[in-house]
């Protein structure tokens, strides 16, 4: 008795299978001249995810139902041909239910002899033996099971499926020949159309998120374009995740809808929907960083070091989060195994710590920043983006110590609802987090209070023309070419090197400043 090979232990062997396969199987599996399990074996090659018409959340297309296509079984060896192999019956494929399947299959003794049909425990010898009762069918136990002839491509056999949940397809070969290989195709539709029952509700969801993201960007747009003279450099970044998001929710729509309809899970498709992930991620984390280590806030650009280190961290978040990325979509499908996916999901979760841990180190030394050079209203953004942070991380903690208590629970269990822990989650913490960002940041008339300025302290008194003493008022100066240890100095030295200034009770347009011309 054998099983599903194992796979190999590098994780980049999902990036080949995405990369080289000319369609990633969905609910349509693809037998291209697979060689039978040896004699007395059997293997399981895939799980199928099916709603009853009963429990479907759509049943637009009827009843649900396993068509075995086009199978056929072709000799490979020179002692035996296809016309001296009619009449073997040996090789089968079958969908069994999950839960059942121990029940249904007894490891050790799994194939039919004649004394089995003789007690009407089997219909034919030399077949998969199934534990049921006499006079039980396999239909009374939801097995659709299909005989695999050789010399002949047989008729296309089509059996509507009445029960909800997880179904195995095994491939076995209860004979004593295995010198040959099969072509055809296993096809499992359900009510809806071709998508597993697994990833059905992440569909209607990314079109959800679709619509919420072009709404999102219409008002980013408009407060854009009615304060782009008060636009600064995070306005801006804070856009580009908008798009991000809207390109990111728009392909895994296609890409859902395309496979909803052809059964087949289309590369160019995948690579491209996870690639979107991949680079709304990586951008929006390396936004919040570097906005956490001052950019634009504190200090006009970063010292090259840290640039050095933050495209490092990129490139390695890019790498690592599509192999976690391609892992999560084929770990349901395939008998990936749970030291596998964890292999290729722990180089993530540790360089995600690594960054948050980077990322709230930055940011309280740039709040202790802004509270030494008392710029109030800057110090209150980023203390409430503090705040977001940590519920989401909070949040983001729950889930995950949530999935992996559920990780105990069978498949067959928890299959209708992970999608949402698994992915749904997250895009709702990452959709807060960026809806607050857009509050905080949104343009408006004082915008560039929150760009890379310094507030000049109002406690210092002028003389007015009768000469008495009058407080001044708050300066905010663009400080862009100035380094830290002399800013007070070169910003004096810059609005006095042609004349005066005269107090007036508006603020000195940071452009003009060093022109002596004042608004």
């Amino acid at each position: 008795h054998s099983r599903h090979a194992g796979h190999g232990p590098m994780c980049l062997a999902l990036l080949v299978l995405a990369a080289s396969l000319p369609m990633a199987t969905g609910q349509i599996y693809t037998f291209e001249q697979v060689p039978l399990p040896e004699a007395k074996s059997l293997h399981t090659m895939y799980a199928f995810y099916v709603y009853s018409h009963q429990d479907a959340p759509d049943r637009s297309l009827g009843q649900p139902f396993v068509k075995f296509h086009s199978l056929s079984a072709h000799s490979t060896s020179e002692s035996k041909t296809d016309a001296e192999l009619a009449n073997y019956e040996g090789v089968q494929l079958s969908i069994l239910p999950y839960r059942d399947f121990w029940a249904l299959i007894n490891p050790s003794r799994f194939c039919a002899t004649p004394d089995d049909v003789q007690n009407n425990l089997a219909e034919h010898a030399e077949q998969m033996l199934v534990q049921k009762g006499p006079g039980v069918s396999n239909t009374d136990v939801s097995l659709y099971a299909h005989t695999v002839k050789f010399h002949v491509v047989e008729k296309d056999l089509q059996i509507p499926v009445h029960s909800t949940g997880v179904y195995i397809l095994v491939y076995s070969n209860c004979g004593d020949f295995s010198e040959a290989v099969v072509s055809g195709t296993v096809i499992v539709k359900n009510a809806y159309g071709f998508l597993p029952g697994n990833e059905y509700h992440k569909m209607p969801f990314y079109g959800w998120l679709s619509l919420i993201y072009t709404l999102m960007a219409i008002i980013w747009m408009a407060l854009s374009f009615r304060w782009w003279r008060e636009l600064f450099h995070i306005q801006y970044c804070v856009a580009a995740v908008i798009l991000l998001g809207l390109l990111e929710a728009s392909v895994w729509w296609i890409f859902f809808n395309d496979w909803n309809q052809t059964g087949l899970r289309g590369r160019f498709l995948f690579v491209v929907a996870i690639l979107s992930s991949v680079v709304k991620s990586v951008f929006s984390y390396m936004l919040i960083l570097v906005a956490s280590l001052g950019w634009g806030v504190t200090r006009p650009y970063l010292d090259h070091r840290t640039i050095m280190k933050v495209q490092a961290v990129s490139f390695l978040y890019i790498v690592l989060d599509f192999i976690r990325e391609s892992v999560l979509s084929f770990r349901h499908s395939h008998s990936l195994s749970l030291a596998f996916v964890l292999l290729c999901l722990l180089p993530v979760a540790l360089l995600n710590g690594v960054i948050f841990y980077w990322i709230f180190t930055a940011l309280s030394s740039l709040m202790e920043t802004l509270q030494e050079r008392r710029q109030q209203e800057k110090l209150l953004l980023f203390e409430r983006l503090w705040k977001i942070l940590v519920a989401a991380l909070a949040a983001a903690s729950s889930t995950l110590l949530f999935q992996i208590f559920d990780l105990s629970r069978s498949i067959s269990i928890r299959w209708h609802y992970q999608w949402f822990f698994a992915d749904g989650v997250s895009h709702i913490l990452f959709l807060l987090v960026l809806s607050v960002m857009m509050y905080l940041w949104a343009p408006h008339t004082n915008s560039q209070r929150y760009a890379y300025s310094q507030q000049i302290d109002g406690n210092d008194k002028d003389k007015d023309e009768d000469g008495k003493e009058k407080e001044k008022p708050n300066v905010w100066a663009e400080e862009e070419g100035l380094d830290d240890d002399g800013e007070d100095e070169s910003f004096w030295a810059t609005t006095h090197e042609k004349g005066e200034l005269k107090p007036k009770p508006t603020s000195v347009a940071p452009e003009r400043i060093g022109n002596g011309e004042v608004s």
